[in-house]
C-alpha cells in the first residue's frame, strides 16, 4: 500500500474531529429574562455577567442540523434540531447515533432565570443568581456552584448531581445517581433518591423532607425554631448530625435496624421485630421524624 493511500485512509478516520459547526450567536435579553436550553448529548456550560444579552459559543456536532434559537428580549430558547425531528428539537435523539456530541456554553445576565435540558448531556453551572434555576439529565453530571437562585430544582436518573448553592427552597431528584447538595441553603429543602446516595449539609432549615429506598442518607442540618425534618429509607443508612443546640422532639423508628441517639431510651416491640426511640433535645420546639425499614438510624449533636 502507497504512502499516498495510507495518508488518505487517515485523513477520513479524523475527518469527525473536523467536522463540527463552530456557535457564535449573540441575543439580546433583559437583566431578569429566562433562557432555556436543550441538548441531547456533549456538554452544556452557563455561565454570567452584567451584558443585557446572550451569548451562545461553542460547537455543533458532526450530524447535527442546526442550532435553533427562538424567542424574544424577555424569554430565549436555545436547542439544538436533530435528524427526522419533526419541528421543535427531538431531545431524545432519534438517529443520534449518525451524530457527534455538541458543546453549548451559553452566558447570560446574572438574574436572568435558566432552564436546562439534556439526555446524556453534562449541565455545569456557575454564579446564576436568577428567580429561577431548574437543571434536569437522564444520564449526565449536573453541577451546579457559586450559584444564588430564588428557587432551584434538579432532576437526573443515573448521572450524579452535585451542587453548591445560597437558596430559600430546593429539590433535588434522582434514580440511581448521588447527590451532594450544600451551600447557604434555608427555608425548604426537599431531596430524595432511589438507589443513589444523599449527601447534605444545610443552614436553618424551615422544613427538610429526605428519602431513599436503598440509598444512604447522610444530613447534616439545623432547625429554625419549630422547623421539621422528616427523613426516610427503606434499607440504606440514615445519619443525621445537628448542632447541640437544637431544639426539637425526635421520634425514630426502624423494622429491623438499630436506632441509636445520644439521648432517649430505644424502646423494642414485645411481640416481633420493630424498635422505636421518642426524645427531645433543647426546648423541643421543632419536629423530627426518622424512619428506617431494615437499615440503621443514627443521630449526633456536635
Amino acid at each position: 500500500m502507497s504512502l499516498r493511500t495510507y495518508t488518505c485512509i487517515a485523513m477520513l478516520a479524523i475527518a469527525p474531529a473536523y467536522a463540527a459547526t463552530t456557535i457564535d450567536e449573540t441575543r439580546p435579553l433583559a437583566a431578569d429574562g429566562t433562557v432555556h436550553i436543550e441538548n441531547l448529548k456533549g456538554r452544556v456550560v452557563v455561565r454570567t455577567w452584567a451584558k443585557p444579552e446572550v451569548h451562545i459559543t461553542g460547537s455543533l456536532g458532526k450530524g447535527v442540523e442546526k442550532l435553533e434559537i427562538d424567542g424574544d428580549s424577555r424569554s430565549l430558547d436555545i436547542g439544538v434540531k436533530y435528524p427526522n425531528s419533526k419541528g421543535g428539537w427531538n431531545l431524545w435523539g432519534r438517529d443520534d447515533h449518525r451524530t457527534e456530541p455538541t458543546i453549548i456554553e451559553v452566558t447570560l445576565p446574572q438574574r436572568a432565570s435558566v432552564e436546562v435540558e439534556t439526555v446524556s448531556a453534562d449541565i455545569d453551572i456557575q454564579q446564576v443568581a436568577g428567580r429561577k434555576l431548574e437543571a434536569s439529565s437522564v444520564s449526565g453530571s449536573i453541577v451546579a456552584t457559586a450559584s444564588s437562585p430564588g428557587e432551584a430544582s434538579f432532576e437526573n436518573v443515573s448521572g450524579n448531581t452535585t451542587l453548591r448553592i445560597t437558596t430559600s427552597k430546593a429539590s433535588a431528584e434522582s434514580v440511581s445517581g448521588n447527590v451532594s447538595l450544600q451551600g447557604g441553603l434555608t427555608g425548604d429543602v426537599s431531596v430524595e433518591s432511589v438507589s443513589g446516595n444523599v449527601k447534605l449539609v444545610a443552614q436553618a432549615l424551615d422544613k427538610l423532607d429526605a428519602s431513599t429506598v436503598s440509598g444512604d442518607l447522610n444530613l447534616q442540618a439545623a432547625l429554625k425554631p419549630a422547623g421539621r425534618i422528616n427523613a426516610e429509607t427503606l434499607s440504606g443508612q440514615l445519619d443525621l448530625i445537628l448542632p447541640k443546640s437544637t431544639g426539637a422532639k425526635l421520634h425514630a423508628e426502624s423494622f429491623s435496624g438499630d436506632i441509636r441517639s445520644p439521648s432517649g431510651k430505644v424502646e423494642e416491640e414485645e411481640h416481633g421485630p420493630g424498635k422505636s426511640l421518642d426524645t427531645t433535645y433543647g426546648n423541643g420546639q421543632g419536629q423530627i421524624h426518622l424512619e428506617s425499614f431494615s437499615g440503621n438510624v443514627q443521630v449526633q449533636l456536635n
